[in-house]
């Protein structure tokens, strides 16, 4: 858990005066291996939510979290104002839509298969057009992939679904970061040991923001702006990231 008290007494006096605006803010997101975890006791948790929590911490706003698949919890962000999204790959599609508050890591994603189910190396994006593509529903990934022409790709609500498919040898390729590919594979009672990097697209590849679309409120993403601020400048950030082993 969170010391409040200690962050509190950590509070900058431009950000004391934000105390007195203290509000609930509604907070969207995924559940996602690594960064937005359900724990055992059903709550929300995981690096991510940690660095929200701790940003919440130091404004006295109140979150309201909602967890959803991502493709409903972007429509929501997009379509309400003063509402945080996170983790948001944050992309040039979407920096046209939405301020990022809070930089929470930099996403490394990688085209996955099963060891031997690729014959012929992957370079380059045009080496994907035979393969069939499992992705979440409006991920970064969907986003790109669909633009730059890809065709086969199978949507998904959740990449959990995704990995199965791969399993089930229903979809030849998946995307994910390292670290949650194998947090998901175990969880789900897979081999890890029969997964294989076959290609990385360094398009793929943005900062994980906590983010407010352009049309919310100016002083309250300054807020959570001067928030994260804090959190790098006075030792939280780095106690989080370390606790939870994020580069």
């Amino acid at each position: 858990m969170l010391d409040k008290t200690a962050i509190l007494l950590l509070l900058p006096l431009w950000l004391l005066s934000f105390l007195a605006q203290a509000t609930t803010v509604r907070v969207v997101t995924e559940y996602r291996s690594y960064y937005q975890l359900k724990q055992e006791d059903g709550q929300l948790g995981g690096y991510a939510t940690e660095v929200v929590q701790a940003m919440f911490a130091l404004t006295g706003d109140t979150p309201a979290f909602e967890v959803n698949p991502w493709g409903r919890t972007f429509y929501e962000a997009v379509n309400n104002d003063n509402v945080l999204i996170y983790s948001l790959s944050y992309n040039p599609e979407r920096a046209a839509l939405f301020d990022c508050v809070a930089e929470l890591d930099n996403e490394q994603l990688f085209f996955w298969a099963l060891k031997g189910k690729i014959e012929q190396p992957l370079q380059a994006l045009q080496d994907l057009q035979p393969f069939h593509i499992a992705v979440s529903i409006s991920s970064n990934p969907d986003q790109y992939l669909t633009a730059q022409g890809i065709k086969r790709l199978l949507r998904t609500s959740t990449a959990e679904h995704a990995l199965s498919m791969l399993y089930k040898e229903r979809v030849d390729l998946v995307i994910s970061a390292e670290k949650s590919i194998y947090r998901r594979t175990n969880q789900l009672g897979y081999d890890a040991n029969q997964l294989e990097k076959v290609l990385q697209l360094k398009e793929l590849n943005h900062p994980l923001c906590a983010a407010f679309n352009h049309q919310s409120d100016p002083a309250l993403r300054e807020r959570y702006r001067q928030a994260f601020t804090t959190l790098q400048q006075n030792g939280t950030l780095a106690k989080i990231k370390q606790r939870w082993q994020v580069d």
